[in-house]
């Protein structure tokens, strides 16, 4: 039974059929298909599920994916530099950018990476370290990291405090301005 199961099931079905009846020839078919491929099959998929379930979990595993996925991020980001800087000083300028990040291929290509680039203009203030200013390799992958994907739980919550902080001090500068027992400033 275990080499028609998980061997070689011809030479037990021959010597079945040979010497006991030509009907064994169906039971060793029948068994080999159900029992050899059906059952085997699922407990060989539930082994290899179990196997990638312990790796996806193994920290040093993570870890060497997320490098990985960083060098990956990294060479795009360098390969988009290189298209952009078309005047090859090194540092693409506003309009540079702004004529690359118009075309249709690249904006597929940074969206397909979770950068949203509705607003080119909001996305190199974002990046570069002024408005005028040039944009180097650095700061374009560390900028289009910070950019990619959805707004986190953490994001959100800085924004809020520190919106909660500026509204406190502006509360503040106002009631240093009008004086004490005014109108406080509208929430």
């Amino acid at each position: 039974m275990f080499e028609i199961t998980l061997g070689n099931w011809m030479p037990p079905c021959r010597a079945l059929v040979e010497n006991v009846s030509e009907w064994f020839m169906l039971f060793s078919l029948c068994h080999k298909l159900i029992i050899g491929y059906s059952v085997v099959s699922v407990i060989t998929g539930v082994f290899m599920q179990e196997t990638f379930k312990v790796a996806t979990t193994d920290d040093q595993i993570m870890l060497n994916q997320k490098e990985r996925m960083i060098q990956l991020h990294t060479k795009k980001m360098e390969a988009l530099f290189l298209h952009g800087d078309t005047s090859k000083d090194g540092f693409p300028d506003k309009e540079e950018f702004m004529e690359v990040i118009q075309d249709a291929t690249v904006k597929k290509w940074l969206s397909s990476m979770e950068l949203d680039v509705r607003d080119a203009e909001k996305l190199w203030q974002l990046m570069s370290t002024g408005a005028d200013a040039q944009l180097n390799a650095t700061q374009l992958v560390q900028g289009s990291s910070r950019l990619k994907g959805p707004a986190k739980s953490i994001d959100l919550l800085t924004m809020s405090s520190e919106l909660r902080n500026n509204k406190e001090m502006i509360q503040q500068i106002h009631a240093a301005i009008v004086g004490p027992g005014k109108q406080p400033l509208d929430s």
